[in-house]
């Protein structure tokens, strides 16, 4: 049986840093006060040496200063069941173990991924960056474990047919006993798998009983646990980075509208009437926003969905700078039978002839060709970011993105810096003109944007805007 083990080490940490990412390179602890004396229960990464179980008295006793955090339960395992959602979105059997451990089946799926490292890969690619997942992946449970807790970056790690040279070297503490088991291995000098491994079974079992004789199999390499997958909690989840971090409501309603013309284009959604919905909003420099939305009807298409959200947004809605939106739909429920109107309805038809269309060209082309225009922020100074465009299609994967983006263009500069000639397709051209200028330095933004405008006019009368990032030292033509 090929088990991938699929680790997400510190996951209350990493769940802290993203509401407060200030804190990365301070001296944190998380603590757990709800079982009489405090314990610690996670340490950020400048907390070297902080152990999960400590004292929090311990703790302050090593690092002073550091910063103590309430530990929020109900938010880590929020976050673990949507990793567990994502994973299900890959295979079929996902186990999730303790916190921050999953295990995920591989046997039968490698040909639809073209492989087991395109699996393994889709496997990561389907959780947040952030979380930096470490994948192991051997026959077993135990063996795959071990392999997680020893990656290091995006690469997986494969333990070989014979598990038991793979483990010798790995400290004992690995293994899944009692720590009285555990104490009494080391006093026996018996500090590495390989050394317990290298033990006659039945001493260690007249010494410690099912444990010595559970800590020697797994030493070997040996374990018969079967997987468990856990019940698709029927949801479909949805995410899609923006193309610019942005207060714009309009921006997030736009990238709301798309996420649900996906979630309902897909097959486990398609048909159904979804009860709830739950958008995370991933900010910049600011803790994640999330907000529930209940249907008390159930919706069955984004026409249904979207006023309900659009209303509770337009008077609750983040206040930083969004750059990701992640949509679950959950309490899918069988789909209602509806009355045939009198009329037909002309709008949805038209959708669903543009959608048709699209599929069409996209065959014929190979791409996306047909688009939807959204204005969400027509005030803005930089005309890439007033439209942007999504696919008209919602089953295609391609992100939202600038209806005008800018090119780089090379210029010929006067004395003050001024345009006196552009390179355009058939070569250089002369400015006969320049007749505007303006610029703007939008400092503030989580990409400060630096400009000078010119609307030239060549010598042939054709017009062109250009303008030169003051940040980057280049020049661009701006498609308008």
């Amino acid at each position: 049986m090929r088990i991938a083990c699929v680790l997400i080490t510190h996951l209350r940490a990493r769940v802290e840093l993203r509401r407060q990412p200030h804190l990365r390179a301070r001296p944190a602890v998380i603590a757990d006060r709800s079982a009489g004396r405090p314990r610690v229960v996670d340490a950020f990464p400048a907390a070297t040496g902080m152990l999960a179980g400590m004292t929090l008295d311990e703790a302050l006793s090593r690092y002073p200063d550091a910063i103590v955090l309430e530990a929020d339960e109900p938010a880590y395992r929020r976050v673990f069941r949507q990793t567990l959602t994502a994973l299900q979105g890959v295979s079929d059997r996902v186990e999730g173990a303790e916190l921050g451990t999953v295990y995920v089946g591989l046997d039968g799926l490698e040909s639809l991924h073209g492989g087991e490292a395109a699996l393994v890969r889709a496997l990561r690619e389907a959780l947040p960056r952030d979380l930096e997942p470490r994948i192991g992946v051997a026959e077993a449970k135990f063996p795959a474990f071990v392999a997680a807790r020893t990656g290091r970056g995006p690469e997986a790690v494969t333990v070989p047919a014979d598990p038991a040279p793979f483990l010798a070297p790995h400290p004992i503490n690995l293994l899944p006993i009692s720590r009285d088991a555990l104490g009494g291995l080391l006093r026996f000098g018996l500090h590495t798998m390989g050394a317990v491994a290298a033990m006659r079974p039945e001493l260690l079992i007249d010494q410690f009983g099912n444990e010595g004789r559970r800590a020697w199999e797994l030493s070997q390499g040996i374990d018969d646990r079967p997987l468990l997958p856990i019940e698709s909690e029927e949801a479909v989840v949805e995410r899609i980075p923006l193309p610019f971090a942005s207060a714009s409501l309009e921006l997030a309603l736009t990238g709301v509208d798309t996420l649900l013309r996906r979630a309902f284009a897909r097959p486990a959604a398609r048909g159904r009437r979804a009860g709830r919905a739950e958008l995370t909003c991933l900010l910049h420099e600011a803790p994640p926003w999330e907000r529930a939305f209940h249907f008390r009807q159930g919706v069955g298409s984004r026409e249904e969905a979207s006023p309900v959200i659009r209303r509770r947004l337009e008077h609750d809605h983040p206040e930083a700078p969004v750059e990701e939106l992640v949509l679950e739909l959950g309490d899918l429920g069988e789909g209602v039978g509806e009355q045939l109107g009198l009329f037909p309805d002309v709008r949805a038809g038209r959708e669903r002839r543009l959608e048709e269309a699209e599929r069409q060209l996209r065959a014929r082309l190979g791409g996306p060709a047909l688009y939807r225009m959204t204005s969400v922020a027509p005030w803005h100074p930089a005309p890439e970011m007033r439209v942007l465009q999504a696919p008209i299609d919602p089953a295609a994967r391609d992100a939202m993105r600038p209806l005008a983006p800018p090119a780089p263009v090379a210029v010929e500069e006067g004395p003050e810096g001024q345009p006196l000639a552009v390179r355009l397709e058939r070569g250089w051209r002369p400015v006969a003109r320049i007749e505007d200028h303006w610029s703007f330095d939008l400092w503030w933004l989580p990409a400060p944007l630096s400009r000078d405008y010119y609307r030239v006019r060549g010598e042939d009368g054709r017009r062109v805007t250009l303008f030169r990032d003051r940040r980057e030292a280049r020049w661009y033509r701006q498609a308008c």
